[in-house]
This record gives structure tokens, C-alpha cells and sequence, in this order.
């Protein structure tokens, strides 16, 4: 279930605490940056910081020197100033706006792309917000380098000018220029690591490996039909694929588990909202996957029942030559407590508005890029007449 030899799982993958600790870094040095910059007579030569690669292979210890060169806390930065919360509120948003942009229901025919190049920007924007803040590089620049990068990552390449087209018709426009320095920023900011293994591929492949597993004898005793086609597959691949994109733009659940977990996970919570919907589910399971334990009740002759696997077993049955028992059971675990979180992030409603402008006025006044034009009106000069 897992590919270790994939940098995705061995160089991006956190624990929700150590996520916490890097974007603490990031935000702590940036605040620094801002007030030595403030407090120069001179601004301009205070140059902007490169962009850093730090949370790459981080596993927590203090030895990776994420706790930064100063002890400052958390506590000691100014009120006016986004904190760790106003930054990720503003990164969910950027991260959500990439479907306007390229993808399935771009904005822009020429930048309608499968979902997967959305995706990888998506997990390629937040790899670089690990180490870097949104007060030092315009989330916005970095977010279409991440489309543009995307594109060319899952060989869907598209023209650097419709990226600016897409920018304009989403009012939001970007040049070229910036762009392409954005996107030397971005690479830097995740060590050129381009890897992205997308949870859609994994519910794909679970999906045809059960239509053949779900027919053969071991199988049967995973399902509470006596057949089953492909048909009765699809509305659970259709339920897991919603599941994955709600979760991909708008959480962080693909930096702390494998897209092999989240897979599988979502597939059982898809599983599990088909047979609570059809008054089955007798208030039961939640998302934890208990239902999914054996108890099958082979409901065969019920063609109007939704079709219940029992994935534990399908784990032990297709696993079981590759890992050991504990190993497989230790999975199982994993994937169950990740029901609830995908639950969770799934039913997540978008920001109000209110924070949403609060985060974004604070950032505003304290970032470093761009231009930030004063809001008096400047007068005239007079003409001699």
C-alpha cells in the first residue's frame, strides 16, 4: 500500500505537529525579515530571502534546526502581523481557486485539464508553503507557476500566455514575468522535488483490482452480493473520487498520509455514505470503517441494497503474501482513523468571509512583494495657464 521508495513518502510526509512546527518557522522568520526591514533607514538594502527547502525530510528532530535561530514565540509577534492560522487560511484559498484556473472547469477553455494537473499544483503549493511564508512570495504568482509547473509535470503542458489569460478572466492577473520567477522560487522552495502521487490514480487501480477480486471465491465473502459487475462498483469509485478532490484543495490530509491510505479511505467512506444513505448503515460506523469488519449478511437477494465490502478482508486476502498479519492490521488501523479525517475535511464549509478579509487586510499591510500604492489620492499639479 505503501511505495517508501517514493520521495511523496519518504521526504513529504509529516506528522499534523510537525506540519505546525514548519509553517511556526517560516512565519517566525518572515516577522523578523519585516521588522529588520522596518526598522532599516534604507529598505532596499535589505534584500528578500531566498526561497527555503527546510521541510523536506523533516521528521521532528531539533537537529533539523526547525526551531530557527531564535526563540521567539509565537506569543511575541504583533497582533497586525498574519499568524501561522490567517496564513493557512489564505493558502486553502489559493489552493480551492486552482480549479478556476487550470483543470476540469477551468475558467479558461484553453486551460481545461484533467484533474490531476490541479492536483499537483496543489500539493506542489503547499510543499513550498512548508518552508516559506505567503508574507515573502505572493501566494497568488506562486500559485499559477504551481498550474504552469503541474502542467508540464503530467505532460499536459500548456502556453505560459493562457496562464495570464486564465489570471485576467479570473481578475486576479499575473504576468509573465512573474510567472517565471515565481516559478524559479517554487522549485527552489521544494528542493526540485516534483514527485506527486495523486490519490484519483489509487482509487482507480482499488477499483478494477475489486471487480476481479470481488468474483473469485475468496472474494465473495467480502461482498454481501453473490455477483457483482463493474456497474455496482461505480457509484463508490464516483463517491470516493468527490471525496479526494474536496479533501485535495482543501486540507492538508495529503502531507501526512499516503495516497494509497487516502485512497482506500476514501473508497470505504464512500462505501459507508452509500449504505447510511439508503437507511443501512443503522447509525453505526461514521466513517470509522466498523461496518466494513466481516459483517456482510449476504443480502444477495436484495437487488435495491447497496453493495457493502468488507475491506478489512479484502486487505488480509490481497496483502497478505507482501506484509504480515500485524503489518496489515497496523494499516488497517491507519486507514480507519483516516475515514474520520477525510469525513471531516470533506464536510469542511468555506471560510466566512469575515476572517477570510481579516487574514487577507493583515496581509496586505505586511507583505514585501508588490506594489503597495498608498490609498491617498495624489493631487494634481497645477497647470500655469
Amino acid at each position: 500500500m505503501q511505495q517508501e521508495s517514493f520521495s511523496q513518502i519518504s521526504a513529504w510526509n509529516f506528522q499534523p505537529e510537525h506540519i505546525h512546527d514548519l509553517r511556526v518557522r517560516a512565519n517566525k522568520e518572515a516577522y523578523l525579515f519585516v521588522k529588520k526591514r522596518n526598522e532599516s533607514e534604507d529598505k532596499s538594502l535589505v534584500s528578500i530571502p531566498m526561497a527555503h527547502s527546510f521541510a523536506k525530510k523533516y521528521s521532528g528532530n531539533k537537529s533539523d534546526g526547525v526551531g530557527g535561530d531564535t526563540e521567539m514565540k509565537i506569543d511575541d509577534i504583533d497582533a497586525k502581523f498574519p499568524n501561522v492560522e490567517d496564513e493557512l487560511i489564505l493558502l486553502n484559498f489559493y489552493c480551492k481557486n486552482l480549479l478556476a484556473l487550470i483543470g476540469p472547469n477551468a475558467s479558461t477553455r484553453r486551460l481545461e485539464r484533467d484533474i490531476k494537473v490541479a492536483s499537483t499544483a496543489s500539493v506542489l503549493l503547499r510543499r513550498f508553503f512548508l518552508s516559506n511564508s505567503i508574507v515573502l512570495f505572493d501566494p497568488k504568482a506562486i500559485m499559477v507557476a504551481a498550474a504552469f509547473l503541474a502542467s508540464k509535470v503530467e505532460d499536459a503542458t500548456c502556453d505560459i500566455r493562457y496562464l495570464e489569460d486564465g489570471t485576467k478572466a479570473m481578475q486576479a492577473h499575473v504576468s509573465i514575468k512573474e510567472i517565471i520567477g515565481a516559478e524559479v522560487d517554487l522549485l527552489a522552495g521544494i528542493n526540485f522535488d516534483l514527485c506527486c502521487i495523486h490519490p484519483f490514480k489509487i482509487v482507480l487501480a482499488y477499483t478494477e483490482d475489486l471487480r476481479t477480486f470481488l468474483k473469485s471465491k475468496e472474494g465473495k465473502k467480502c461482498v454481501n452480493q453473490e455477483t457483482v459487475s463493474g456497474e455496482d462498483l461505480r457509484p463508490i469509485y464516483d463517491g470516493a473520487r468527490n471525496i479526494v478532490e474536496k479533501i485535495m484543495f482543501g486540507s492538508d490530509i495529503m502531507l501526512y498520509a499516503s495516497s494509497g491510505k487516502i485512497g482506500l479511505a476514501a473508497m470505504m467512506l464512500a462505501n459507508d455514505n452509500l449504505i447510511q444513505g439508503q437507511g443501512q448503515g443503522q447509525g453505526q460506523g461514521q466513517g470509522d470503517g466498523k461496518e466494513n469488519q466481516g459483517d456482510n449478511n449476504n443480502n444477495s437477494g436484495n437487488s435495491n441494497s447497496a453493495i457493502k465490502i468488507d475491506f478489512k478482508g479484502y486487505m488480509h486476502c490481497r496483502f497478505t503474501d507482501e506484509k504480515k498479519e500485524h503489518e496489515i492490521d497496523s494499516s488497517w488501523q491507519d486507514v480507519v482513523s483516516l475515514c474520520h479525517k477525510l469525513r471531516d475535511a470533506a464536510a469542511t464549509s468555506e471560510p466566512d468571509m469575515a476572517i477570510l478579509k481579516s487574514a487577507h487586510k493583515k496581509l496586505k499591510k505586511s507583505r514585501v512583494w508588490g506594489e503597495q500604492k498608498s490609498s491617498k489620492k495624489r493631487k494634481r499639479p497645477k497647470e500655469n495657464k
